[in-house]
Parts: C-alpha cells; structure tokens; sequence
C-alpha cells in the first residue's frame, strides 16, 4: 500500500518557521502508522513558489502518474491547485481533503470537495450538518496531537502563568488585563513585543513547566470594552480588519497542551465537551472578564489543578493522538464505503 500525503512541508511555505502543523500531525503520523517506504510526500506549496499554479499542477499530476499511489490525503492552503488535475488524479487513486478551518471557511471548503472522494471536519457540529445534507462522503477527524512529539516530561514548575500563541488584538486586551489584576503571564509566540517565537521542543518543554497554561482565543470580538481598548491602537486596528476568523472551533493546541499533562484553562467552544470533560479534565472560562479570578483559583488549589491535568492526559493518550485519528481517516479511505 502506498499514500501521497500533498502538503506543506514548512508553515506557510518559510523553512524558519518550523514544520507546518500538517506535516506534523499528519505527514510524520502516517509515517508512524505505514512506514517511510510506504508514504510519499508532495509539497505542492514549495513547488508552488519555485514554478507557480500551472507548472505546480503539471507536476504533481506526473507526480500521481508516476507513483499511483492507493490513497491520497490533500491539505489545501489557498487557491492552488487545479481542479481538471484533481479529477484525473482521483480516476486511478482514492482522494481526501483533510480541512482545519471549514467552520468559518465554508465558501473555500464548499468549492473544493467537489474534486475529492472524500472530506474532512474536525469539528463535531459541522460533521453533524453535512450529514443533515447529505454528504455521505464526510468524515469526522479532530486534530489530535502527535504522541512522538508531545509529551509529559515532569520538570519543575517555573511558571505560574504561561500563554504560547501568535499576537492577535484581543489576546492582548486579555493579558494586559490580567497585569493589572497582578497577573504576571509569560507570553511566547510570533509579532508579540515581549514574547519570544520558540521551537517545538521548547514549547513542549513550557506546557509542561506551567502551572497554568492558557489557551485563548483568537476569533474576532464584538466585546464592547475590547472595542474601545484595540481603538487606540493602530496595529490592533488594522489585524481586526484583515482577520476574516468570524467562529471559533477546536484547535490542535487543546489537545497538545492535555498531552502534556499540563493543566489548561481554555475558551469554550462548543463541541469541547464531547473532547474532554470540562472541570474534570480541561477548565474553561466562558467570559474574559472572568480568567484573573479562574487563575487565582487554580493557583491555590495545588491538588484539583494537578487532578485535572493528569486526567486530560490520560484521555489525551488514550482517544486524542493524531496516529489514532490518520488510522482511521485512512481505514475509511480505503474501505470504499
């Protein structure tokens, strides 16, 4: 048996950016599952750079042509490829494009499944309505976390608050927030002043030496009192205009923060519940106002803290590992049905 995984191999296409999220928890999961000689790897977005759309498309449909491979798993970016190219691909190899965002990307998602066998939600809602439509052809696969790489280490605790994450305006209404309720949060992540852009294993290292580990959201607000704060700046401004996320969804970092068996005070999103057991496995907070008088809780309560992150690393490991979620994507490839 042979797979094609068509991906990004680097975050956005930039090598200094690290892996992509794709090629970490699908491509290296694959990997894992069938074996280096049975996994095929196209990085149409690198290609894409080097030759642009037509000669991209060219390409991989020698790529296909040469390799006839028995699956395919597509993770698309933008509008790169050519959809006469994925109907002839799909005549000799079964197809599937595996969606991060379809929630609040539904015209791109729409456009696409047309030219695949089949597609992908992680998100249990959006599952339920293409099947309400008729979609036969979906198949729910949340993200997971890859179980090589995210791990429990059990080192000292150095942090009392952590967030790893990119800048975004309403981010940093809630952490300069949570400053003025002498909440000290260490931040790490890309375009913030203070942080620091980190790697993978140092990221791991971090959700394992936290007490606290924030997952905040990073959709637009319509919060009255962020409204007011981002108005003063321009660079807040001016991300709010250009971000088009309207809903928020599960995301890898809910699982991979779990995985490590650090404790998680997150956003809700609807659907979390069906992932992890809120209050016994993953806190929430329903309204920003809230997090500084959540965070002192948890801070005091040593014992209920560390409860609650050993019981989410346990449902991690045992229902959430990307290898566990690629098994099944390709047992339904495969199984035509």
């Amino acid at each position: 048996m042979k797979i094609a995984a068509v991906l990004m191999k680097y975050d956005y296409g930039n090598e200094k950016r690290g892996f992509s999220f794709e090629y970490i928890n699908i491509f290296q999961p694959l990997v894992d599952l069938f074996g280096e000689e049975n996994i095929i790897h196209f990085d149409f977005y690198a290609e894409f750079l080097r030759s642009g759309r037509k000669k991209m498309n060219e390409k991989m449909k020698e790529f296909f042509g040469n390799e006839k491979p028995d699956a395919a798993i597509f993770c698309l970016f933008q509008e790169e490829m050519d959809e006469n190219i994925l109907n002839t691909i799909r005549k000799n190899t079964k197809t599937l494009v595996y969606f991060f965002d379809d929630p609040w990307r539904q015209k791109f998602a729409r456009h696409w499944i047309k030219y695949f066998d089949y597609f992908s939600t992680p998100d249990y809602y959006m599952h339920l309505k293409y099947l309400s439509e008729g979609f036969n052809n979906v198949v729910y696969s949340p993200f997971g976390f890859n179980s090589s790489i995210y791990k429990k280490l059990n080192p000292e605790k150095i942090y009392e608050v952590s967030f790893v994450g990119g800048y975004s305006p309403y981010r940093k209404w809630i952490i300069d927030n949570l400053k003025k309720e002498g909440i000290d949060v260490k931040v790490f992540g890309r375009d913030w002043k203070s942080g620091t852009w980190i790697s993978q294993e140092e990221m791991v290292r971090i959700f394992n030496q936290s007490k606290i580990n924030l997952n905040l959201s990073n959709s637009i607000s319509f919060d009255a009192a962020f409204l007011f704060h981002s108005a003063r700046s321009l660079k807040a401004i001016k991300q709010i205009l250009l971000l088009r996320k309207t809903k928020e969804q599960i995301k890898g970092r809910h699982y991979e923060i779990n995985a490590c068996g650090g404790f998680q005070l997150s956003y809700y999103v609807p659907g979390l519940n069906f992932t992890y057991e809120i209050d016994k496995e993953i806190a929430v907070y329903e309204d920003a106002r809230n997090i500084a008088d959540e965070i002192k809780f948890f801070l005091k309560e040593d014992k209920l803290r560390n409860e609650i992150a050993e019981k989410g690393f346990v449902r991690s490991h045992k229902d959430h590992t990307a290898q566990g979620y690629i098994k099944r994507l390709v047992d339904k490839i495969l199984s035509n049905k």
